[in-house]
Parts: C-alpha cells; sequence; structure tokens
C-alpha cells in the first residue's frame, strides 16, 4: 500500500500547553481526524481506524469511550435484518 506523509509545524508551547510529545500529539490527532471522519460518513469503520492506526475492535472501543455510535441502525434496517434471521434454519 502506497502511503502519503503529512507533515505540519507547531511551536513548543502549544505541545506544553497541551502537556504532550510530538508522538503523543500526532496519534491524538489521527484519532480526531479518523472520528470526524467517521461521523461524516466521509469513511467507513475501517477505513477510519486505519486512519487512526488501529484495529477495527480498538477504533470502536475508543468511539465508545466518547459516546458515539459505531454502528447506526434506523428502525427499518433492523427490521430487514431481522426477517432475513429469521430465513435462517434451526441448527436444533
Amino acid at each position: 500500500m502506497m502511503r502519503e506523509s503529512v507533515t505540519f509545524e507547531i511551536s513548543a508551547d502549544l505541545l506544553a500547553a497541551l502537556k504532550l510529545g510530538a508522538e503523543d500529539l500526532s496519534r491524538n490527532i489521527r484519532l480526531i481526524a479518523a472520528i470526524a471522519y467517521f461521523q461524516d460518513k466521509k469513511l467507513s469503520l475501517g477505513k477510519a481506524a486505519q486512519l487512526a492506526d488501529m484495529n477495527r475492535l480498538d477504533f470502536m472501543d475508543a468511539l465508545t469511550e466518547r459516546g458515539i455510535i459505531a454502528f447506526d441502525y434506523d428502525e427499518s434496517m433492523l427490521d430487514s435484518e431481522l426477517i432475513a434471521l429469521a430465513d435462517f434454519p434451526d441448527p436444533a
């Protein structure tokens, strides 16, 4: 997979005010961007997790910690899922 690098400058006093090192700030920015793009439906859960440099489960945990719902099912989607589930044969 081809990768691009994005860099920007930040003053040392801003890092000090945030009480973060450059690596921690970079990680936080990636996560914040991933969450924002996921919420705006610009990235799927998997792609947002990739942007955050996390696996899907860890990204879902990060969403949950922030009160963000990972799966946005409306009632009609749930009804169709339940109907599809009812069509499966009983394993017993």
